[in-house]
Parts: structure tokens; sequence; C-alpha cells
């Protein structure tokens, strides 16, 4: 009796790390600025769209999801949560919803998707990669000027390093004060950094495809930010979001009341020249190493040795 438990706990520990081998490989910063149109660390809440994918800590309410997703391919679906609330909800395009803990909304699955609980889903696996961008990002030297003297011409004149990156730094005080919103020059990758605990937008910004898909504004700070339109990604993982129209990219808030829809633009500048590869992964501190797995089937399988010779 005693070899056979022995032996189970081998087959046991054994599927164990197994299935943590499975899920070793860390999400990059690429991964998910391109494959996904929203991460939310802790509340998610909205009377409007989220064409692409959603990753959130708690789901309490939503509209339709998935409905334009233009994000790389994942292997992640349209929804997937620690808990979701009480609402009704359609989800698009085939996309499937997976939670953690519990799911108690209405999906209209439109196209075949699915809905199921999962036991490897890790929120951190995307916060720790999206705090250290922005820590990153936050440490950087600036090399482009903003011409702040008119507000109706609040213009970020771009002057891109070898790299073809331009960087900005401005208060909250000082972006709240455009009136129009306007980029001079070109550049591959647009990194802005804000620093101030709150912004709310009341200009205008208009911009094209490639200036969402090429922008990153890095609200380090801030924990209140509201949005009446915007353009690009947003790095806001202190700060409780809101919108009233819809922002063109990529966000990343601590919580998120939306009155507006989120639009689908995956991030395609280059942060090669700026990241490292340790800082553009998760940890994979918590994933047992392959030479400790070894080590524990090892141990295990020399005990049950030894009590089947007794």
């Amino acid at each position: 009796m005693q070899f056979k438990s022995i032996k189970s706990a081998i087959v046991g520990v054994g599927a164990l790390i197994a299935s943590a081998a499975a899920q070793a490989t860390p999400l990059s910063v690429t991964d998910i600025l391109t494959e996904f149109n929203a991460v939310v660390s802790g509340n998610f809440t909205s009377t409007s769209d989220v064409e692409g994918r959603l990753v959130a800590n708690n789901m309490t309410g939503g509209a339709t999801f998935y409905n334009n997703p233009r994000g790389a391919a994942s292997s992640y679906g349209a929804i997937t949560a620690n808990t979701i609330g009480n609402f009704n909800a359609n989800v698009n395009n085939g996309g499937s919803v997976s939670y953690l803990t519990s799911d108690l909304a209405h999906f209209n699955l439109n196209g075949g998707g699915t809905v199921s609980q999962t036991s490897s889903f890790a929120l951190s696996d995307f916060t720790s990669t999206l705090n250290t961008l922005s820590n990153t990002l936050s440490g950087l030297t600036s090399n482009s000027t903003v011409n702040a003297a008119d507000p109706n011409n609040f213009t970020f004149s771009l002057s891109p390093d070898a790299s073809g990156t331009a960087i900005f730094t401005l208060t909250t005080s000082q972006l709240a004060a455009a009136r129009n919103i306007l980029f001079s020059g070109s550049a591959d990758t647009i990194i802005i950094n804000v620093t101030g605990s709150s912004f709310a937008e009341s200009g205008n910004f208009n911009a094209s495809t490639y200036l969402n898909q090429h922008i990153i504004w890095n609200f380090v700070d801030a924990t209140s930010l509201s949005f009446t339109s915007w353009h690009g990604a947003v790095l806001a993982g202190k700060a409780t979001v809101s919108n009233s129209s819809a922002m063109e990219g990529f966000l990343y808030a601590a919580n998120f009341n939306g009155n507006g829809e989120l639009h689908d633009f995956g991030f395609a500048g280059s942060l090669s020249s700026i990241l490292s590869t340790s800082s553009s992964t998760a940890s994979t501190s918590n994933v047992p190493e392959p030479a400790s797995a070894a080590l524990v089937l090892g141990s295990l399988a020399a005990l049950a040795r030894t009590r089947r010779r007794k």
C-alpha cells in the first residue's frame, strides 16, 4: 500500500510538472500589445463594445465583445477573467470566454464560441510584463519636444533616434491644456511619458490608423483618467479609466468604466532597442525548473525503490 501511494504521488507530481511546463512560456510585451485590446487588473464594466480580446480580473458589465478583432493570432479567447458577474452580453466572431473562479453572465455566442472554466489563467502574466514596460519607458530620456505655445495647435514634433523612436515627457497639466493635438514629422515608435495623478481630455485628437498603432502613452503616475476620444496604446496600470467615445488602441488600466468603445489596433512599433529580453517577459519564478522537477521525481522514485525492498 505504501508503494502504491508513493507511485501515485510520482504520477501526480509528473502531471503537475507537465502542466506547469505547458504554461511556462510567458507572454512578452509584443504578445500582449499585439494580441489584446485591453488588460484590466481590477474591475471592468462598460456600456459599449470591446472590439478585440479582453483580459480582466472582475467583470461586472459589458455590451458586445470581439466584434471587430484586428489583433494578431492568440491562444487566448475573446474574454479571459477571474470572475464574471451577472449581466448579458454578445460575443461575436466565434470568440470564447474563459473564467478562473466564477461566471454568472449570459453570453450570446455568435459564431461557435464556448464558455469554459480554466485553471491556467494568471493575471500576473500580463500585469508583471506591463508594469515592467511602464517603468522602463518612464526612465527614458526625451529626444523630442512639444510645442505647446498655441493650445489649438498643440504639436508633438517627432525627432526619432537611430532606431526610429521619438520620446517625449510632459505633465498631465500640460496635456490637459491642449485643444487640438497634432503630430509633426515621422517615427516608427512614439513614446509619450505623462506624469501627474489625473487627466481629463477636453480637446480634439484627430489621428490616423498609423498613429493608433505606433504611439504608447505612458501615464506612469496617474490614478484617474477620463478620455473623450484617444489614439494609441495607453499604459495606466494604477488608474481608473473612463471614456465617453471610442479609444483607438490597446488599454492597460487598474479599473475601467466604459461609456465608449475600445477599438482594437495592435501596436506595430518596435521596442527592441528599449527593452532587454529580461524586461520584456513576465517572471517565471513560479514555474518549476526542469532540473528541480527532475530532482523531485528522482527523489520520489528512490523512495519507492526503498519501500519496495523492505
